[in-house]
């Protein structure tokens, strides 16, 4: 068993675009999931689109990522980054949620950007760092 800790970041689509309600019921259930297994991170969503930042046990985001990947409201997954950590970003947040009035313009380009699965994860670090840093702030 891996005590590392990690940092997985993916984009998909939606099969269909959710209701609000039907939002808020899986972002709960989901902050719930990541409690138990020690995962914390960030979901950007909008349009149908989400982004979002895993960060915990190697194992326990594996396991939280499978899981994600094999749900058929997801399609399009696309795995951006993975890498080890030394902290997370998202320590206090089960799953810090970012709606669509919250997004810039140029977060949004950023993630249709990311998109480009040609381009090389190490291309993408330091992309993806900046739009940390851009949430940050806004999450204290």
């Amino acid at each position: 068993m891996s005590f590392a800790l990690i940092c997985l970041v993916y984009l998909s689509s939606a099969a269909t675009i959710p209701s609000a309600e039907v939002l808020s019921g899986i972002v709960q259930q989901s902050q719930r999931n990541n409690q138990q297994c020690d995962v914390t991170g960030l979901l950007c969503h909008y349009d149908g689109n989400f982004l979002q930042f895993l960060e915990g046990p190697e194992e326990a985001v594996n396991q939280t990522y499978d899981r994600i990947s094999r749900d058929p409201r997801h399609r399009q997954l696309i795995q951006v980054q993975r890498r080890q950590i030394e902290e997370r970003a998202f320590a206090d947040w089960s799953m810090a949620v970012v709606k669509p009035d919250d997004i810039s313009p140029a977060q949004r380009a950023f993630v249709q950007g990311l998109r480009d699965v040609e381009v090389a994860e190490r291309a993408h670090k330091p992309a993806i760092e900046g739009f940390l840093q851009s949430f940050r702030a806004w999450l204290r």
